[in-house]
């Protein structure tokens, strides 16, 4: 991250600037996130030689990820390597572990006394980075405990690294790679060993769990806590699901989203098609459950008088909070957004309160269901794991706003 840093302009930029250097005015000049940059040419003139293009190109034929017909894309438009997001970090990765290696600096009939006497300094100096990729002499840096020894050698094999130089001249921006290198070690505290304890790395995932939260997280973790007015489009394809086609964000759409999810998870579920309202939730596509991970959570709306309103709500079982009383819900349009809520309090009777317009409501729990045919696991049940001391702590695990219900934004 230290080299993009340096190498992207703290990653505002996929290409060379124009600048003094021929390297960004040439055809094959650097792009992507490691400037993957063609040869010099027979005249020293420009990087007109597509070298380093055309054997990426050639690399991904060869494993499979482009068709062998394809594998001249680079040669002919080089600009993919810095306007499609994919190829600007790949080639990245393949520069990195793949395609640029320290040399072992053995002597070549050719040397003479003097580049044969810099190889034998180069050996003596690097000697635990020898024929490594840059990935791993990134460990090297690491396990040596020659930090900035290797960490210039890393840079200089990025810039190229002449056969007659030594410790001189530094690499480009030498200065920039040391500066971004500070920065990570106290944003990372990689330095300091965090990640060597006994304690397992947490992955936010539902995998070996109802499946369709698999796809719910990955949902809350690419929008949640985005206002509905923003992710309109994404919306859309949610009343799609849930037989509302055509409506927008202005549309309730919570039941919408739990369909998204049932439909779009591995293996997928059939729909509780109607509507996007809790109201019209066609219960015949889902059995009635008890509350486990995952579990669909349907409410039906009314005042503190009794009287019935609008249309409800349906969330899923994503945990619990520590007083024992109150579930979490993953859900949409709870606050206008995908969000973690504390949607459901137990205390004699089963209800999820919120203030709208100053008026206290309280949707009353009609009951937790499954996809009809799904046989619930035993690692579908809550656990440990799955409480949380505040819906803070959810949210943050997910890196989410929390939900603010005191401000009038009902969840429907």
């Amino acid at each position: 991250m230290a080299q993009v840093n340096a190498e992207t302009g703290f990653f505002k930029l996929s290409q060379e600037k124009p600048s003094k250097y021929k390297s960004s005015t040439s055809f094959y000049k650097g792009r992507g996130l490691i400037q993957l940059t063609g040869n010099l040419n027979k005249d020293k003139t420009a990087y007109d030689d597509p070298g380093p293009y055309k054997k990426y190109g050639k690399y991904l034929a060869d494993n499979g990820y482009l068709k062998k017909e394809e594998e001249g894309i680079f040669i002919s438009d080089p600009d993919l390597i810095s306007k499609d997001l994919h190829y600007a970090i790949d080639s990245a990765g393949w520069e990195w572990e793949v395609f640029k290696r320290v040399s072992t600096w053995k002597y070549d009939s050719r040397d003479s006394n003097q580049i044969k006497e810099v190889k034998a300094w180069k050996r003596e100096r690097f000697s635990k980075g020898l024929d490594q990729s840059l990935n791993r002499l990134a460990l090297v840096m690491e396990e040596s405990g020659e930090e900035e020894n290797y960490f210039w050698l890393q840079s200089k094999i990025l810039n190229g690294y002449s056969p007659g130089h030594k410790d001189k001249p530094d690499p480009h921006g030498w200065e920039k790679r040391k500066e971004g290198l500070r920065k990570l070690k106290t944003w990372f505290k990689y330095d300091k060993a965090v990640c060597k304890g006994e304690k397992e790395l947490e992955f936010i995932s539902a995998k070996g769990r109802a499946p369709w939260m698999e796809t719910a997280i990955q949902e809350i973790i690419n929008y949640g806590g985005k206002h509905e007015k923003a992710i309109d489009k994404r919306i859309r394809e949610y009343h799609k699901a849930g037989g509302t086609s055509g409506s927008d964000s202005g549309v309730p759409w919570c039941a919408s989203f739990v369909s998204w999810c049932l439909e779009n998870s591995t293996p997928k579920f059939k729909s509780p098609h109607s509507a996007s309202s809790s109201m019209f939730f066609n219960h015949s596509a889902l059995e009635p459950c008890e509350a486990f991970f995952g579990a669909i959570a349907v409410f039906s709306d009314c005042y503190s008088n009794g009287k019935m309103k609008g249309s409800g709500h349906v969330t899923l079982v994503y945990g619990k909070l520590l007083d024992k009383n109150t579930y979490i819900g993953l859900g949409g349009n709870q606050g206008n957004m995908i969000t973690l809520s504390p949607n459901y309090k137990f205390d004699g009777s089963t209800f999820y309160s919120y203030t709208e317009k100053g008026v206290k409501i309280y949707k009353k729990l009609r009951g937790f269901f499954k996809p009809k045919g799904y046989v619930i696991k035993e690692e579908d049940k809550l656990n440990k794991n799955d409480e949380y001391a505040t819906i803070n702590e959810a949210n943050k695990k997910l890196n989410q706003k929390t939900q603010d219900t005191s401000k009038g934004e009902s969840s429907r």
